[in-house]
């Protein structure tokens, strides 16, 4: 340090070495507040945004190893690394089915992930869930295209417009309003239908007397149409795609006229809560799905089972937190495992791990294999008849049905006669009677699960 002689004053400030300070401490101020959250440094192993469409760009973080020497799969498919800098690796998401998907980054060592894809979703629009008490802070750009309270499942569910952002970039942002935020897609599910079948042992139930009597059916679907075995188990029900209490059934040639149908061939005494939460051309909206949920839950007498014969790849975590709500009042869920195959990705809500939750797959015409399209998952938690078995049709007639979508009501019309024979059990409880009576068949567990739903087998002991 340069000492001045006593009584020294020191030399005058530059201005312009001043001005220059300051707008370059100015500068540095500003790019701090500048860089949004996504731009800082990943842990190793972390995404951002953690769900995207395909062909949308991802951050992976890699540490301190080298990005020069990765290259990017999902899946096993190889993706287009687009930037490489320290600490992190941005890829384009590649052609690969909806939900989650494994990444891969191989280098020394290999560094894994797993990234939710948007497959079937509304690819501008979001669904924001509110909790009670909690206000609506949208970023600059979004806007809001609905708002539904729903009601007994507390908080308000707004469908909003993402302002042009890539779909999972809006996802992140909007999740990052407030920790009490729930943001997810509009997945765009569709109906698990080839086409329903006929309950197998039903007559061992129906001879001791328990038929039904007293329990709901929630059938959230196509709505139900008019049709002799369907006619007097009708309960008031509602249309959540026209906005009115008239869920016909406008899918043509019927969804959910069959479904109904089927889980009144098994429990002929119960009654059939009719919610539409599908359109005419079988497209059900994740956002009206959440709304039936919840409807149901408001509307629906007790005992109640929720039949949920649609679902897509892309999981929505606001319908899953609901669906645990359900299974905590006492409310089983059966959801159909899926049409996509062997192969197919896992399907949603059928693949929430949710204790209660009957995830359904089909069998074929034998009844003793799997139907070819029943989609495969270590979720799946028994099969039922799938194909080629005769349902009601709307304005009366019968038709022919198939897929997993008719195997799913089966078992929630068994599930209406436990809750006839076996009251005040949890919906766990009941899973497990039904998986423990299955008849055993000679293939993974994947592809049936404990095996073929037989009611004759069932102990109410």
């Amino acid at each position: 340090m340069t000492e001045r002689p006593p009584g020294t004053m020191p030399p005058p400030p530059n201005p312009l070495a001043a001005l220059v300070g300051l707008a370059l401490l100015g500068l540095l101020l500003f790019g701090l507040l500048q860089t949004p959250p996504s731009e800082k440094p990943l842990p190793a192993g972390a995404l951002f945004p953690r769900r995207a469409l395909v062909g949308e760009e991802v951050r992976l973080g890699i540490g301190a190893l080298d990005p020069g020497r990765f290259r990017v799969s999902v899946e096993g498919v190889e993706a287009r690394v687009v930037a490489r800098r320290p600490g992190e690796v941005r890829f384009l998401v590649p052609e690969v089915p909806g939900g989650p998907r494994r990444v891969r980054a191989e280098g020394s060592p290999a560094v894994e992930a797993v990234l939710g894809v948007l497959g079937q979703v509304v690819r501008d629009e979001a669904l924001l869930f509110l909790p009670k008490g909690a206000s609506l802070r949208l970023p600059e750009g979004f806007g809001v295209l609905e708002a539904r309270d729903l009601g007994p499942c507390g908080g308000r569910l707004y469908r909003v417009s993402v302002g042009g952002l890539p779909l999972g970039l809006a996802l992140e942002r909007l999740s990052a309003q407030d920790a009490a935020y729930r943001a997810d897609p509009e997945s765009l599910w569709s109906l698990d239908a080839l086409d329903p079948s006929q309950a197998l042992g039903a007559k061992a139930l129906w001879e001791r007397g328990f038929r039904g009597r007293g329990v709901a059916v929630a059938v959230l679907d196509t709505g139900v149409g008019r049709h002799p075995l369907v006619e007097g188990r009708l309960l008031p029900g509602a249309d959540l795609v026209d906005g009115d209490t008239l869920p016909e059934d406008a899918f043509p040639g019927g969804h959910g006229t069959g479904v109904a149908g089927l889980v009144l061939a098994v429990a002929p005494e119960a009654r059939v809560l009719p919610v539409r939460v599908c359109d005419a051309k079988g497209v059900c909206r994740a956002s009206r799905v959440v709304q039936g949920v919840c409807y149901a839950l408001e509307r629906g007498p007790r005992p109640l089972v929720l039949n949920l014969s649609l679902g897509g790849d892309t999981p929505v975590e606001a319908l899953e937190a609901i669906l645990r709500q359900a299974l905590s009042e006492g409310v089983p869920l059966v959801a159909a495992a899926g049409n996509q195959g062997k192969g197919g990705p896992a399907h949603y809500p059928a693949a929430w791990d949710l204790p209660g939750l009957l995830a359904v797959g089909a069998l074929g015409e034998g009844l003793n294999a799997p139907a070819p399209f029943s989609t495969w998952g270590g979720y799946v938690d028994l099969a039922a008849p799938g194909e080629g078995l005769p349902c009601p049709a709307p304005e009366g007639g019968m038709a022919s049905c198939r897929g997993t979508s008719f195997a799913a009501p089966l078992a929630a019309g068994a599930l209406a006669l436990l809750l006839e024979a076996r009251p005040g059990l949890s919906p766990e409880a009941y899973a497990r009677l039904l998986q423990e009576a299955a008849r055993p068949l000679p293939f993974p567990k994947e592809a049936v699960g404990a095996g073929a739903l037989d009611l004759a087998r069932l102990s109410l002991n």
